[in-house]
């Protein structure tokens, strides 16, 4: 079973009696979280180094092990209790119909060097990652889709043939595999469908 975080980080805020916290939007909701809930969270993003392979509890109780952060599990539920963490398997429809995904950063093209990698970034300050072109076509146009099931069942009719038409289901392993790479690379979020 794979994670994958909900909401869109919005920053680090103060309140009333000085105390600091981070939040984060799950649909029109702010989620205010302690350090080490959000820090919990971030983990759930998993690292570039992953590449598309699934990210798991495991993974994040380690990496939190690592990271000196305490109580990791117990941060882990508080996020699915909050939304903002789903455990999802790659058959999983209730997830996929349910969320959808926005993007963060610009295109940057492509390289004479390495025509068939896109870069994703800011203008000026340089590439955030290099998208393959299963990621590239997620990236560029999931935003669109009301739902990431959306986008499984336009990567279905691309790859179908004409007398041989492909299940949505049967693509989505490969839709959540390049919607981990690009929460990894913080290049998209995802959040609750019926958000817009």
């Amino acid at each position: 079973m794979m994670l994958f975080p909900i909401g869109h980080y919005t920053g680090l805020r103060t309140d009333e009696a000085g105390r600091q916290f981070r939040t984060v939007r799950r649909g029109w909701r702010l989620h205010q979280l302690a350090e080490d809930t959000f820090g919990a969270w971030v983990l759930s993003h998993g690292t570039p180094d992953n590449g598309k392979q699934p990210w798991t509890a495991e993974h994040v109780l380690a990496a939190g092990a690592e990271a000196g952060l305490t109580d990791v599990s117990d941060h882990l539920e508080e996020l699915a209790s909050l939304g903002l963490l789903a455990t999802v398997s790659a058959q999983d429809a209730e997830f996929l119909q349910a969320n959808r995904i926005d993007v963060q950063f610009v295109g940057l093209g492509n390289s004479p060097d390495q025509p068939d990698l896109h870069a994703v970034g800011l203008p000026g300050l340089g590439a955030t990652a290099l998208l393959d072109p299963t990621c590239y076509e997620l990236w560029q146009w999931g935003s669109l889709a009301p739902t990431i099931w959306h986008s499984c069942e336009v990567r279905a009719s691309v790859v179908s043939r004409l007398d041989q038409p492909v299940d949505p289901g049967a693509v989505a392993a490969e839709v959540l595999g390049d919607l981990r790479f690009l929460l990894a690379h913080g290049c998209a979020y995802v959040d609750v469908a019926d958000a817009r």
